[in-house]
């Protein structure tokens, strides 16, 4: 594991550092699942008792036997498994700058190395995504020194090194003495909500029309769409990338024949209409559809998306579309 620019620390040092942030266990902070599907299980936690035969999870639960215990935890286990396809995306879980990456190993090469990204974010603390597939494979998305936002695509998982079969493994580790040793991110609620969620993620909660508009050709109208934040970001209204808009869809950012005046882009809508929409609050798209085409029946789709960053997962609004007819009579 020298690869992972970490080393073993002696036990009294790790459970020290454990008792001395103990305290930040009831808080949540800035950290969200590593990857976008949110139907994706925790197989195996972290083991906060570095003794061999002897099991503590993030509950509190002890086992005293090396057995893997499903959901929950397994011997001396220092991260999260989280099973997935080969060359599911996996995302950052929170924002920092690359420093460091392997791709070089293949994409299901059992060894005792594999492929990874590590993360160091602006508390300190770094993250890393193990077992990925190879660079060749598209495992690898980012460079050393590169700026990620939270939420951006970092690699493709895969089932290199030390892997039994394909998953994500996931790590918080916290500097200490010019090294870096994992904490348990469950135990000490790192993730931005209770559970953890994954970064970008809404639900459709309803329109202006839900049923078909009707524009005059030439006219405007006035649209607008709400949806709830059920990831762990909070978006935002704000300029430049990461801020959440609605863009055309299927195709993905596909010029609109139905854009207005007051789309920030030929493809892009509008941004959401509130500063700040925290997890579990709703946000708000208003929008102008402008009849442009020739008289007929039409449809528009529509996505969310974390600008620079993400598209969401279009199932999750609702498959999101406008039924429109253009018409040249009057109402």
């Amino acid at each position: 594991m020298n690869r992972l620019c970490r080393s073993l620390v002696p036990f009294p040092l790790a459970l020290a550092l454990l008792l001395l942030t103990a305290g930040s266990a009831a808080a949540l902070d800035d950290y969200t699942l590593p990857f976008y599907e949110p139907n994706v299980p925790l197989s195996y936690g972290y083991d906060r008792d570095w003794r061999v035969g002897v099991q503590l999870d993030w509950t509190g639960h002890v086992w005293h036997d090396d057995d893997p215990h499903w959901g929950r935890s397994y011997d001396n286990h220092t991260g999260l498994d989280y099973p997935m396809p080969i060359r599911s995306k996996v995302a950052a879980s929170a924002r920092g700058v690359v420093v460091d990456v392997e791709g070089g190993f293949g994409t299901r090469e059992y060894g005792l190395f594999g492929n990874f990204v590590q993360v160091r974010h602006h508390d300190g603390r770094h993250t890393l995504y193990y077992h990925l597939a190879s660079r060749s494979d598209g495992g690898i998305k980012v460079s050393v020194g590169e700026d990620v936002p939270a939420g951006e695509p970092v690699g493709r998982s895969g089932c290199s090194g030390l892997c039994s079969g394909p998953h994500l493994h996931f790590e918080v580790l916290v500097e200490s003495d010019r090294q870096v040793i994992p904490i348990d991110p469950m135990y000490h609620r790192l993730w931005t909500t209770w559970p953890g969620r994954v970064p970008f993620l809404a639900a459709y909660v309803g329109e202006s029309n839900s049923g078909t508009e009707v524009i005059r050709r030439g006219r405007t109208i006035t649209h607008w769409v709400e949806f709830r934040n059920t990831g762990g970001r909070t978006w935002k209204s704000e300029q430049g990338r990461a801020s959440i808009a609605l863009a055309t869809w299927d195709p993905a950012a596909h010029d609109s024949r139905f854009e207005a005046a007051d789309w920030p882009r030929h493809w892009m809508a509008t941004k959401v209409n509130q500063k700040s929409v925290s997890p579990g609050e709703i946000g708000r798209f208003t929008f102008g559809l402008r009849g442009s085409p020739p008289v007929g029946s039409y449809t528009e789709t529509f996505n969310l998306l974390s600008l620079g960053v993400s598209w969401f997962d279009h199932e999750s609004l609702g498959g999101f579309y406008i039924p429109i007819i253009v018409t040249d009579l009057y109402e």
